[in-house]
Order: C-alpha cells, then structure tokens, then sequence
C-alpha cells in the first residue's frame, strides 16, 4: 500500500515537534517547582506541631535539671514541646519583669510560660507577688500564651511562719492563679502528699530548703501532667541527653523503689486539676 504524506506536513514536521519538546521541557520544570515550593510548606506544619514552654524563676526551677527533665519527659511520650529557661538563683518576679523589659526575653514565641516567684514573697510581700503575676499574665495573655504558676513548697521556715495563719504558699498561689485565669501547678501539695504518706523519701537538700533528685523528678511529672494534660504514670525513671561536647549525660536518675511512688503522688494531685 502507497502511503500518501502532503508536503506542507513535511515542512510543518521539525517546527511541530519543536513545540512539542517546549511544551514538554516547560511541565517538567513546573513540577520541579512544585515540589520545592512544596517543602517550606511541610517544614512550616513542622514549625507548628512544636509547642514551647519558658521557665520564668529561679533555683527552684533550675535545680537538679528540671527544665531538661521536663522536656526529655515529653519527648519520650512523643509529645512536641521544647522547654527554655530564664532563671536566676534567688531571684524574684519582680526582677525578671525589668529584665524582660530591657532585653527580651521573647514571650511571643512560647505557648506556654510558668511563673515562679521567690518562695517567700506569697507569704511575706503578697501584694508584689500579685502585681507581677499579674502583669506578666496580662502580658502573656496579649501574646496568646498560657500562663502557669508554679505552686512552690513549703520548707520549714516557711512552715512556721504559715502554722500561724489560715492559708499557707500552696493556698495564695492557687488564688493568684484563679485570679489571673492561669493554670496551677500543685507542687507543693505534691510536696505535703508525700511528707505525710512517704515520710521515707527525702525531698530536701542538706539546706532544708532545695529540691533533692527524687523531688526535682516529683516536680517534673507535676508540671508534665498539668501541661501535658496527660497522667505521669508510665514515664522513666532517668533522662539522659548531650553536653556541649556531645557526650552523653544524665540530667536526673530517680531511685528504682521511689519512681513509681513518685508518679502516682503526681497523677493524684493533678488527676482533677489538669
């Protein structure tokens, strides 16, 4: 069979198939593009399913590692939350107000921030107390943030001086906190628990005044419960990570026959509240 072939189809044949190539180079290189501008946006979905908390205070706060407790606890429930710090030993809310006034301490930036106060001031200087929870609360609240308040323990100076009035540490602070419509972190009733149903675990430094190990980890499952939302029960006993040299370390070891008891203390007292 005599196949028939028009000469102006010859002469439109390399014109033709040159457009083909143009049209064909031009949808490969678009979806290259596509799939670059699809990469900020998963890394934008990263950026949103982690939350951050900033830990506002001072050596009750910083002792014995809570902050990196804290946030290794969360990631071994595979919860996205980072925890900063801004701490000072001995320091008060007042101090970190102007601190935060003259070089930021970018609150914007953190969903969640827990305030913690001198250990004296809810009892001895209430009314400054008050002030600048409120204020750091007003101003979390501008941000969109979640204020906490770090509900403190009562070492004995402070027990003698609450064992002659009708409201002690634990009782202002939550009050602050109803106040302010912020969220209480009953450590210090975690604290009072376990005096009176575990008097064998030592909550104290040698100061009688600082959180020990087996207390800083007591904390840290009340603070991974009441920001969590979720019960402590369950969790490890000791949390590692890297210095600066990347070498391995703990940041906290509980003993083997206190941990357990530690968590349930926690999970009771956050159980109703969190």
């Amino acid at each position: 069979m005599e196949h028939y072939s028009h000469p102006e189809l010859r002469q439109m044949a390399p014109p033709f198939n040159r457009i083909l190539f143009l049209i064909f180079t031009l949808f490969f290189f678009s979806c290259q593009n596509t799939e670059r501008d699809e990469i900020p946006a998963l890394n934008e979905v990263e950026k949103i399913t982690f939350k951050k908390v900033l830990m506002i205070g001072n050596s009750f706060t910083f002792y014995w590692n809570l902050p990196q407790v804290l946030e290794t606890m969360f990631d071994s429930s595979n919860i996205n939350i980072k925890v900063d710090q801004k701490t000072i030993g001995g320091s008060k809310l007042k101090e970190h107000w102007g601190y935060n006034k003259v070089e930021s301490y970018n609150i914007k930036d953190y969903e969640f921030v827990v305030l913690n106060d001198h250990s004296t001031f809810p009892l001895n200087n209430i009314d400054t107390c008050s002030k600048y929870i409120n204020l750091f609360t007003n101003y979390i609240n501008k941000h969109n943030g979640q204020t906490f308040i770090y509900g403190t323990w009562e070492y004995p100076y402070l027990k003698k001086i609450s064992s002659l009035r009708s409201y002690n540490t634990m009782d202002i602070l939550d009050s602050l906190a109803r106040l302010n419509n912020s969220k209480y972190v009953p450590v210090g009733n975690a604290f009072n628990y376990v005096e009176k149903n575990h008097p064998n675990i030592n909550l104290y430094m040698d100061d009688h005044k600082h959180p020990s190990p087996n207390a800083t980890y007591l904390a840290a499952c009340v603070f991974y419960s009441m920001i969590s939302g979720k019960s402590p029960v369950g969790l490890p006993r000791r949390f590692q990570g890297k210095n600066i040299d990347g070498k391995k370390i703990y940041y906290i070891i509980t003993e083997k026959n206190i941990y357990k008891t530690l968590q349930e203390v926690a999970e009771i007292v956050t159980n109703e509240i969190r």
